[in-house]
């Protein structure tokens, strides 16, 4: 790990959180503050993502800009759990402090966040020139009105060419650009011109570990299914992931579907639910679901968020299920997941999920139906507050139906011909070696990167202009009108007060007197020159000079001329025909 100053710009950085790259350990029950009990799919998929860009990536050095202290104990246990064959160098900074380097340099040429893209960061890069670094985000949950926000923010923040929004499968750019196609028509009616997104769209999936998810040995099948006692004559049909009717998949096409496949079929189904849910009430509704919507199916739940359960349960598997029906879902990760581990998978014509399977080669699609109209108020109920996130999610997911016929005709299908699931569940897992393993990933985003760093400079060698943030101009022209006069320069003179020398000790000890003192010069020697050149007098100017001789930046050496000013070591001395 290095300091914040760096002579050249790393080619890569990290936006780091524990929020977003760390599994936090899995609540079991709600916290005080209503934060649901189990794990979080984006943690899941960050840590995982962290993990091979460790592991897989082709870089050397990697600035990690960290949001929170600790951080680097984090990245060390990443870095021990994800070795590599290539050498690897962190650099550590502080994220706030991304506008400190007095020479304008950021710490890396490309930045990546964990989230859609944060136009802090755009504005932040204004004032150091829009060609200095690009910027990457990636898609998870769209449906919060935070992460809409950020997606209208595209439109008005000064967002480049050269910076990219990953989304996760083509339903997830769809919906990018109608928000932001529908934001942007606004502006058009509300004030003329052109708006557009200028970042670009790039798809990538997210990846899956080949080792961790692959299909089961005859040994590994015998022993998983004898201890969850599923029989030779069942067929083990798998969920993994949220106990949450509202805000995952609703049970009850899974549940009426499994019966009626068991019936038709005249095959045991032997369904098991490996999850977790936000709290008891919710998993007491799926176990009275389970009774009353699949009484021919014999159920078996499990606890997701043991690791054992987790990593192993599909070893037991013959089919997985995931019956999507929510807005909150965009890829679909348990379903790669599922075919890494070779299995066939019945899962919902929805959003991510029809990138991921092709229907009766690695899988079976369900058909999805939404009424039109049924949600029209929803979205602006959301935004002003008057529903919260989960109300939002609940009114929503009643809207969106799953053909219940179709999915049980795909069941039945499966249960009826071990041939054809041998043949799908092999057809899925090529499917994962060839296109959602972490080194191919890495890969695609590795080249997405590359392509931004050439735009990068190439608006770089063309218009290596910065500009003031346009949402805050630097408080020198915000707040022209509020001062008697403004000190620039020439011809302006100052002098030293009779005191200074003596006296500057004093002033650079006491706190009332020396705070906020990171932005000013902090050699107090160097202080000790610039005030014996104004004895008896000197120019502004003449200070600047010695200032930038002696390595410091103006803004900081500005500040130190006005910290002399304002505490009478320096005076501004008044010339006829100046201000």
């Amino acid at each position: 790990m290095c300091p914040i100053n760096t002579d050249v710009p790393h080619p890569l950085g990290l936006i780091y959180d524990d929020d977003a790259y760390v599994e936090i350990e899995a609540r079991r029950d709600p916290t005080s503050d209503g934060r649901a009990a189990g794990l979080m799919g984006r943690q899941v998929a960050g840590q995982s993502f962290l993990g091979a860009l460790l592991r897989h990536g082709t870089w050397t050095d990697l600035a990690v800009l960290a949001r929170h202290p600790g951080a680097e104990r984090s990245l060390e246990r990443a870095c021990r759990e994800n070795p590599s064959e290539r050498p690897r160098r962190l650099h550590l900074f502080d994220e706030s402090r991304l506008l400190d380097d007095p020479r304008g340099l950021p710490p890396a040429r490309l930045l990546h966040m964990p989230s859609p893209l944060d136009s802090r960061h755009a504005w932040a890069r204004q004032s150091m020139g829009a060609s200095s670094f690009s910027l990457t985000g990636v898609t998870h949950t769209l449906c919060a009105a935070e992460a809409v926000r950020q997606l209208c923010d595209m439109v008005t923040a000064p967002f480049e060419a050269h910076d990219a929004l990953i989304c996760t499968s083509s339903a997830v750019v769809r919906m990018v650009r109608t928000v932001t196609d529908d934001y942007a028509a606004y502006l058009r009616d509300r004030h003329g011109g052109s708006p557009s997104v200028r970042v670009r769209l790039e798809t990538i999936p997210l990846g899956v570990d080949l080792d961790r998810f692959r299909p089961a040995t005859p040994e590994e099948r015998a022993d998983w299914r004898s201890r969850l006692r599923v029989g030779d004559d069942e067929m083990a049909v798998l969920f993994v992931g949220r106990l949450a009717h509202h805000a995952k998949a609703h049970p009850f096409p899974m549940f009426r579907a499994c019966d009626l496949a068991a019936r038709s079929s005249g095959r045991s189904i032997h369904l098991i639910l490996a999850g977790w849910a936000p709290h008891r009430a919710m998993l007491d509704a799926f176990i009275e679901g389970a009774r009353t919507f699949a009484p021919g199916v014999k159920v078996t739940l499990l606890d997701g968020m043991n690791a054992d359960v987790r990593f192993g349960v599909w070893k037991a598997a013959d089919v997985a299920v995931s019956l999507a029906d929510n807005l909150q879902e965009t890829f679909g990760l348990v379903v790669v997941e599922a075919m890494a581990s070779g299995l066939p998978v019945v899962a919902t014509d929805w959003d991510g999920y029809r990138d991921l399977v092709e229907h009766e080669i690695t899988g079976l699609l369900v058909p999805t139906a939404m009424v039109a109209g049924a949600t029209t108020g929803t979205t602006a109920r959301l935004l002003y507050g008057a529903i919260g996130y989960d109300q939002f999610l609940a009114e929503t997911s009643q809207s969106i139906s799953v053909d219940v016929t179709a999915a049980a005709a795909a069941i039945g299908r499966l249960a009826a011909d071990e041939s054809y699931r041998r043949e799908l569940g092999a057809a899925g897992r090529a499917r994962a070696v060839e296109n959602y393993a972490w080194p191919v990933i890495i890969a695609r985003y590795e080249s997405l990167w590359r392509e931004q760093e050439s735009i990068r400079e190439s608006l770089a060698a063309t218009a290596p202009i910065t500009h003031p943030p346009a949402i805050y101009p630097p408080p020198d022209r915000s707040f022209a009108g509020y001062p008697s006069r403004w000190i620039l320069g020439d011809p302006q003179e100052v002098a030293a007060t009779e005191r200074a020398a003596s006296d500057l000790a004093l002033f650079l000890d006491l706190p009332l007197t020396h705070h906020a003192a990171e932005a000013r010069i902090g050699d107090a020697g160097l202080i000790r020159k610039a005030l014996a050149a104004a004895s008896p007098r000197c120019s502004v100017a003449r200070l600047d000079d010695l200032f930038a001789s002696a390595g410091v930046d103006s803004g900081r050496a500005r500040a130190t001329l006005a910290w002399l000013l304002k505490y009478d070591l320096l005076r501004l001395v008044d010339r006829p025909g100046t201000e």
